[in-house]
């Protein structure tokens, strides 16, 4: 790799989770930072049912697919209380539905495991779209209540969840070492020994 670039995890990872749900992927590429190539490339995209990216849909000066939608169509969703994920964009670009997923692999993972996934089987005509998830103890302790909705990367171990130890969003390991998502409520902390939600990445991702 040159300076500055890094893997592109995600797009082996949505690619493979888009076929396990039935989607035939056009694979669209890599885009700069440019809010020229970001609309031509959404315009080129004219006869699909729904455009999936990731990244350039935080904040930042280089994050341009919600300006695009705005200029272009609607921009009907961006920002959502959950972390990792908060940057979630949903819109329409000259008609064509757009869910913009946020860059970071572990936020690419629980927006496409627990929005878009939902939003997928919807259109595939599905009525029951909430993913599985039952009460477990918690084998952990989170001590920070936070203002937004978590979902820790986490495993079952001896009948009890746990969690990974570093749950930055850029952290794609979490990921590989877990086998579901612990829910954590807004403005709550969890002891060892509470009961808390798993949701079971073999049901929103297998």
């Amino acid at each position: 790799m040159g300076p500055g670039q890094i893997y592109n995890s995600n797009r082996v990872l949505l690619c493979s989770w888009l076929k396990r749900l039935h989607c035939d992927v056009v694979d669209a590429g890599i885009l700069p930072d440019d809010l020229q190539q970001t609309r031509a490339a959404l315009a080129s995209l004219h006869d699909v049912d729904l455009i999936l990216s990731t990244g350039g849909v935080s904040v930042g000066e280089a994050d341009f697919l919600g300006h695009a939608l705005r200029e272009e169509g609607e921009l009907t969703l961006w920002k959502l209380a959950i972390k990792p994920g908060k940057p979630l964009t949903f819109g329409h670009f000259r008609g064509v539905p757009v869910i913009g997923l946020p860059g970071n692999p572990a936020s690419t993972l629980v927006t496409f495991a627990l929005l878009a996934r939902a939003y997928l089987l919807r259109r595939q005509g599905v009525i029951d779209v909430a993913p599985m998830q039952f009460p477990v103890p918690a084998g952990f302790v989170w001590a920070r209540p936070g203002n937004r909705r978590e979902y820790l990367r986490g495993r079952l171990e001896q009948g009890r969840a746990v969690v990974y130890r570093n749950q930055s969003s850029g952290v794609l390991r979490s990921a590989a070492w877990a086998d579901g998502l612990i829910e954590v409520r807004e403005g709550t902390t969890v002891a060892e020994g509470d009961w808390v939600s798993f949701i079971p990445l073999s049901e929103v991702l297998g």
